[in-house]
């Protein structure tokens, strides 16, 4: 008898234990998921107001904003650049906000585009327009990433 409960309660912790892995892995796709939508609905905006005006003002500020939340994608892509699944997730989010902007055809592309441009750290809401503006030249090529 003692066997039988000393089994079960094995079994039960292997199974809270194994619960709480999926329910991790699942939590940081799911942000990855989110944090791919914010950089997909930044990247869209970005691209219409470059298709409209031929440049990116980041004294704009819905410009400004769209170039901040780009900047934090590219910090947390760049952090789990190597986790696979991490990136998949980031993807599909990608794909799920760009208003087919970005497809699953493109967005490997448009990924590694956005870990090469180092620029973007340079986006800040406190910085001043000149330090913003350098990071001009890496929004714009990114945007140039789908005219190819």
């Amino acid at each position: 008898m003692k066997r039988l409960g000393l089994l079960l309660m094995c079994v039960a912790t292997l199974t809270l234990a194994s619960c709480n892995l999926l329910q991790s892995g699942a939590g940081a796709n799911a942000l990855a998921q989110t944090t791919g939508q914010t950089c997909g609905s930044a990247i869209l905006g970005l691209y219409n107001a470059y298709k409209a005006t031929g440049t990116i003002s980041l004294a704009d500020p819905a410009n400004l904003g769209y170039a901040l939340s780009l900047a934090t994608a590219y910090t947390q892509i760049k952090q789990h650049k190597d986790d696979k699944a991490y990136r998949k997730a980031f993807a599909n989010g990608l794909v799920l906000s760009s208003a087919g902007l970005i497809t699953k055809n493109n967005s490997n592309a448009f990924i590694d585009a956005l870990l090469a441009a180092n620029g973007l750290t340079n986006v800040s809401s406190t910085n001043t327009s000149k330090q913003n503006a350098s990071a001009a030249p890496a929004i714009t090529g990114l945007i140039r990433t789908f005219e190819r």
